[in-house]
């Protein structure tokens, strides 16, 4: 694939970088193709968690029909690790290649990766603290106005993934982990809803950082009373664990990558 994109109308950011700093990555943007429209997925990804920013991107992106995603959550910044474009033609996501950008690219199908060298299409200068701003932002500019990925980079075959943690079932558990934390202090696991079958109201157990709790199932957080930790189906069609009209990470002291179980009643 040559991965040339058209013009396209929509950019979308996914940071870890705060509104402040995500202003200036609009900014450069605007500079470039004024009338391309930016959405902002989420600027508040807990800082450096690349599996987050991965989750994220992973679930939100498809929901995007010919549009470019720039991913920064970059601990890596101004070292040696590569900038890179992902091309899911008729869709295109750029970023560090630190694994941020791939699971959301294979949801959509990647046809090539290319690693980004053209200057022209950078910012004059670089920081060596900021690429978000300096390179991805006019990257994607440029890849708004129909410019070819192969005209700013290199296509290469090895790239970094990222993977969403191993999940295993014993009986009637499943063991997985914590893989997102939303701003209701809900906890999103990276156990598929698929993986265990409860009734509603089932009473089942919940093992967080070494600690049990039981909780019931519901199918919404509706069911369950006031202050009670429940398991639900997520959104993300992964089970959380909730509390209703509560914050669920802070009662049980959950953390992001922490391994949790869920295990049906005998």
């Amino acid at each position: 694939m040559d991965g040339k994109c058209g013009e396209m109308k929509i950019i979308t950011l996914t940071t870890d970088i705060g509104w402040e700093y995500a202003a200036q990555m609009k900014g450069v943007i605007f500079s470039i193709n004024p009338d391309v429209k930016i959405v902002d997925i989420t600027h508040n990804i807990s800082p450096q968690n690349i599996l987050e920013g991965a989750f994220i991107l992973s679930q939100v992106a498809s929901y995007f029909h010919n549009a470019i995603h720039i991913g920064v959550v970059d601990p890596g910044v101004g070292t040696e690790r590569r900038a890179i474009i992902v091309d899911c033609e008729p869709s295109f996501f750029v970023g560090p290649d630190n694994g941020l950008l791939i699971p959301a690219a294979k949801k959509m199908g990647i046809k090539g990766v290319y690693e980004i060298t053209e200057k022209k299409c950078m910012m004059d200068e670089i920081s060596s603290t900021f690429h978000g701003r300096d390179i991805f932002a006019p990257i994607a500019a440029h890849l708004s106005l129909g410019k070819k990925a192969s005209m700013m980079g290199k296509e290469i075959s090895a790239y970094e993934e990222i993977e969403f943690g191993k999940v295993e079932r014993y009986k009637n558990e499943v063991r997985g982990k914590i893989i997102f934390i939303d701003s209701f202090g809900n906890i999103i696991t990276n156990i598929p809803t698929n993986m265990l079958n409860f009734k509603q109201g089932e009473l089942a157990t919940i093992v967080i950082g070494g600690k049990e709790i039981k909780a019931r199932y519901f199918p919404t957080y509706g069911y369950a009373e006031k202050g009670e930790i429940l398991i639900t189906p997520s959104s993300f069609k992964f089970f959380e664990v909730s509390c209703r009209e509560g914050n669920a990470s802070s009662i049980l002291h959950a953390k992001n990558n922490e391994s949790i179980v869920l295990r049906k009643s005998a």
